[in-house]
């Protein structure tokens, strides 16, 4: 071999050794959960009732920084906003004109929120364990250990320690499915960025 293409092998073998190798999708959660501070993304969701009736589809946009505070925005088939600023989740329907407020308190505890854009300590809130890879990602199923959770369980999907999918079953016997793409790491975001404004004429419902 010469030396040229020994030095291209080497540096091939030493890129590939210094690779991280998820060996689990518990690491993959615990690694996102370190390491990711702030993301943004889009999404595709898709509702369905009890035996996959009543497909809907929607899609949309992303944004968060830890802990608690997110933009969850619905652009098709109708927009509507979600906010989190970390006291309160707003929910914004410009159709409507109408935003419905909520304490953070109540809305984010033992949600898929929690999970991705809350703190780093999931064990406390859910009871996690290992799936069988599938499509290329690492599993896991996470349960919430609140019983009045309004989910019965739900599972995330991962790749190189970002969630690529999410597939969630309510306490109504539906599934919502999500896929995730276009992450943006840590990106810089402002704090006005998940602090919602009325415009003048809101109607303004607090539960």
């Amino acid at each position: 071999m010469s030396f040229a293409k020994w030095c291209l092998a080497a540096a091939a073998a030493a890129a590939f050794s210094a690779a991280p190798s998820w060996a689990s999708g518990i690491e993959q959660l615990s690694e996102f959960l370190k390491s990711t501070q702030s993301a943004s993304g889009s999404f595709v969701q898709e509702n369905s009732g009890r035996n996959g009736s009543a497909k809907k589809n929607f899609s949309g946009t992303f944004v968060f920084k830890r802990p608690g505070k997110f933009v969850w925005s619905y652009d098709k088939p109708y927009k509507q906003d979600i906010y989190s600023n970390g006291r309160q989740v707003s929910v914004w329907d410009p159709d409507l004109r109408q935003v419905t407020v909520r304490s953070v308190v109540g809305a984010m505890p033992a949600s898929p929120a929690a999970i991705l854009f809350g703190n780093n300590d999931f064990r406390r809130d859910f009871t996690v364990k290992e799936l069988a890879a599938e499509d290329g990602a690492e599993w896991i199923e996470a349960v919430p250990k609140n019983k009045d959770s309004s989910f019965r369980d739900f599972r995330i999907g991962f790749r190189a320690a970002m969630p690529v999918a999410m597939v969630m079953h309510d306490s109504f016997g539906q599934t919502l499915s999500l896929k995730f793409s276009g992450w943006k790491k840590n990106p810089a975001v402002a704090p006005a960025r998940f602090e919602f404004k009325p415009p003048r004429g809101t109607e303004i419902l607090k539960e």
